[in-house]
């Protein structure tokens, strides 16, 4: 423990050797009254956090826990390969080995210390990346369907096929469980009463397109195999 503890102020001195002048001149600023900086640092955090994310916290947390079912079904049922090359369009697997598409070159060998998968709603469209040799490789992806996350869908004026196969409302959740989602996030998704969207679910599951998943407290509904074959059969699973 003390040999990574100083490994890592080795790291963190090498940036500090590294700053620019203006750098500099913060560093400063800040070791005048450290006390009293980080204090107005996690005071401003704070009053951020009370602002732009306490406001949409459930919305986001529901999302995520929704992709990491996601994520935990392909890799149940495809393995490392199936969870690592549908993370992003950037993202290739091949060979044991992950690859992305970046404006750098560089070469992480994990060494036995695994990488951490990160889903984050405020990485998209871009993968992130945490390579610095005291951390382990963390890797920050979009979940799928955060493009959404802000907005409401309200259905297209016209009629697609899957919405005369199963009606408006229903072809509307079933095409919003590409990433599992509860009934009040589907609610607020698509602009409908929690009821009418309990009652499609109801109808989906009985058809066998939907499965539900409890997660705590939070009951998820995501696609079944046959409600993700008859996405692609009428090419609705972009």
């Amino acid at each position: 423990m003390l040999e990574e503890v100083e490994a890592l102020v080795r790291v963190e001195k090498e940036l500090f050797d590294r700053l620019d002048p203006s750098q500099e001149r913060l560093l400063k600023i800040y070791l005048k009254d450290p006390e009293g900086s980080l204090k107005r640092l996690v005071d401003t955090l704070r009053r951020y956090h009370d602002l732009a994310i306490a406001p949409y916290w459930q919305r986001i947390q529901e999302h995520l826990e929704g992709d990491t079912i996601r994520r935990g079904q392909a890799l149940a049922l495809g393995g490392v390969e199936a969870l690592l090359t549908s993370l992003h369009p950037k993202a290739r697997y091949e060979g044991g080995v992950l690859e992305l598409d970046k404006s750098y070159e560089s070469v992480v060998k994990p060494a036995g210390r695994g990488i951490i998968l990160v889903p984050c709603v405020f990485a998209w469209p871009r993968v992130e990346v945490l390579v610095q040799p005291s951390y382990r490789p963390t890797l920050a992806y979009g979940p799928r369907g955060v493009a959404n996350l802000w907005t409401s869908s309200s259905p297209a004026p016209h009629g697609t096929a899957l919405e005369a196969a199963l009606s408006t409302g229903r072809a509307s959740v079933l095409k919003c469980l590409i990433v599992p989602r509860t009934t009040t996030e589907l609610a607020r998704q698509l602009s409908l009463a929690p009821g009418a969207v309990s009652a499609h679910l109801s109808r989906l599951k009985a058809a066998g397109l939907v499965e539900p998943h409890r997660s705590g407290k939070r009951v998820y509904y995501r696609l079944s195999c046959a409600g993700e074959s008859l996405l692609e059969i009428f090419r609705e699973t972009s």
